[in-house]
């Protein structure tokens, strides 16, 4: 698991969440905005008990024992890879967030909040246990999520009900003010000019469903510095993707239809998700023992000898 995710979580969790409208964000948007994303009067209010000021996770802690395929499913998220990087290293085992992940994906599965096919966790396990093979993947990033992976965990909360994950609402809902320590209600993605950007989505990190934007957009438009704006209509002036919109591309300073070039292509700047732009040729990471300068390169990482420039991609354990 990321690092910086990591640091994100313990924050958010012990150190509170300062969303909404005294988090310093600038002027609220206006009154008739307010009141089609403002949360209902029936939202669950802050997860925290009235008797105490103990802080308490979104997602209680319970002695209910864990669920089969959670438990099954986040070892393979986050504890194979790290028991994984270990013997290749030949270290004990690190940090992992198996067991939280289990807790809290179990609790989602029990409310029935969510839905996970057993047969698509099984091929998700079956491409992590395959990305992690050998040790040429280890490195400062790791294995990227199998696609396999991606989407799993599907919502069947329905509009202006309480939720504790954008990923228990219904697809093309967002659970907004939620946080690591509130819940929020599912909810139509926001306006432009509303708050967007300043959760923490827990179930969604760590689950490691990384695109579930896609299924639960926060904004109706794009999220840019932490404001909703509307998307750029086709031949409009554009510097990025996401001021496009979903089958869109920027190219050449203007938004068209289309999509970002895959691997062999020719690129200018961006490609696919996976590859990279190299030298105008949309490139996968490189294998053990190919040349290379820096480690994103690399599958696992560019290992160096003395001061110079030119490396080799294979195994590395350490992050310099």
């Amino acid at each position: 698991m990321r690092p910086a995710f990591l640091l994100l979580f313990v924050f958010g969790v012990f150190g509170g969440c300062t969303c909404g409208k005294d988090a310093g964000l600038g002027a609220a948007p206006s009154a008739s905005a307010q009141a089609s994303a403002a949360p209902s009067a029936s939202a669950p209010a802050a997860n925290t008990s009235s008797t105490d000021d103990e802080v308490r996770p979104v997602y209680p802690k319970t002695n209910d024992p864990p669920d089969p395929l959670a438990e099954k499913l986040c070892e393979a998220l986050h504890g194979l890879p790290t028991k994984r990087k270990a013997t290749c290293c030949g270290h004990a085992p690190g940090f992992s967030l198996a067991a939280e992940c289990t807790r809290t994906l179990s609790y989602a599965l029990r409310e029935t909040s969510v839905t996970v096919d057993p047969a698509a966790a099984d091929a998700c396990i079956s491409a992590i246990e395959k990305a992690h093979d050998g040790c040429a993947w280890v490195g400062p990033t790791g294995a990227p999520l199998p696609a396999a992976c991606d989407g799993l965990v599907r919502g069947v909360v329905a509009a202006d009900k309480p939720c504790r994950s954008s990923l228990e609402c219904g697809d093309g809902l967002r659970c907004l003010g939620v946080g690591p320590t509130d819940m929020g209600t599912c909810r139509k993605p926001l306006p432009k000019g509303y708050p967007c950007g300043i959760s923490v989505d827990t179930l969604a990190s760590l689950t490691r469903q990384d695109s579930f934007e896609a299924r639960h957009p926060e904004c109706g438009g794009y999220c840019a510095q932490r404001r909703c704006s509307d998307l750029t209509a086709e031949g409009g002036a554009c510097k990025t993707e996401i001021e496009c919109g979903a089958g869109k591309i920027c190219d050449e300073g203007k938004c068209g239809a289309g999509a970002l070039p895959g691997e062999g292509q020719t690129c200018k700047v961006a490609c696919a998700a996976g590859l990279r732009c190299d030298k105008g040729k949309c490139v996968g990471p490189k294998e053990e023992g190919a040349a290379c300068e820096r480690d994103f390169e690399c599958r696992g990482g560019c290992m160096h000898r003395g001061a110079s420039k030119a490396g080799t991609c294979g195994m590395k354990c350490r992050m310099l």
